[in-house]
């Protein structure tokens, strides 16, 4: 074999591996879920640096898509459990980049909105067929027209850690096209002041 051909070899092995890893992932998640195991550990955190952090660690599955981002100037400082809203932010952008064609792009927002924290992303996909909207929460629920590869947890377990931070989340189809999932996440703290020079 070639070099390329060991190259694309080795790029399609990591690509599964990564992939087997996260369907691992995923059955744990839903198992800590369902046994009431998922407490968040919650903490100040920039939501800035969450969405950046997910959209580093997903590089290469984004590859295909450009992504436009909308988050305010200064610090967005939320309490949440960085791990598990990073999971959650992680599947709603590979769901995303998986339904859709590559070369459109997904749009991520982060604002203080309804007393709380809100994130979204946005696709320019084919939209959410009316009958599957009610079901898409549903744990290993599949559209008839979804991707081979997905293990229909995904959304389920971005259900379960917001819904653990006493958040919710909505599926929609967006004007103009394309469908968009929203995470809001209550704040009910006031975030600590930073002083001057610290």
């Amino acid at each position: 074999a070639s070099v390329e051909q060991r190259r694309a070899l080795i790029g399609e092995i990591q690509e599964a591996n990564a992939r087997l890893n996260r369907v691992v992932g995923n059955l744990l998640d839903v198992a800590r879920l369902e046994s009431g195991q998922v407490r968040p550990n919650l903490d100040w955190h920039d939501a800035r640096d969450l969405v950046q952090t997910t959209l580093r660690e997903l590089q290469r599955e984004l590859a295909t898509h450009p992504v436009k981002t909308e988050m305010p100037a200064a610090p967005l400082l939320v309490r949440l459990d960085f791990s598990l809203l990073l999971h959650a932010l992680a599947n709603l952008l590979l769901n995303a980049a998986s339904h859709t064609p590559a070369g459109t792009t997904i749009d991520v927002q982060a604002q203080l909105a309804d007393g709380g924290l809100r994130l979204s992303v946005g696709d320019r996909g084919p939209g959410i067929p009316p009958e599957v909207l009610p079901r898409i929460f549903d744990k290993f629920f599949r559209a008839p027209s979804a991707p081979t590869g997905g293990s229909g947890l995904g959304l389920p377990i971005v259900k379960g850690f917001v819904e653990a931070h006493g958040g919710t989340v909505r599926a929609e189809n967006r004007p103009g096209g394309g469908s968009k999932f929203t995470m809001q996440l209550p704040q009910p703290e006031k975030p600590p002041t930073i002083e001057p020079g610290k």
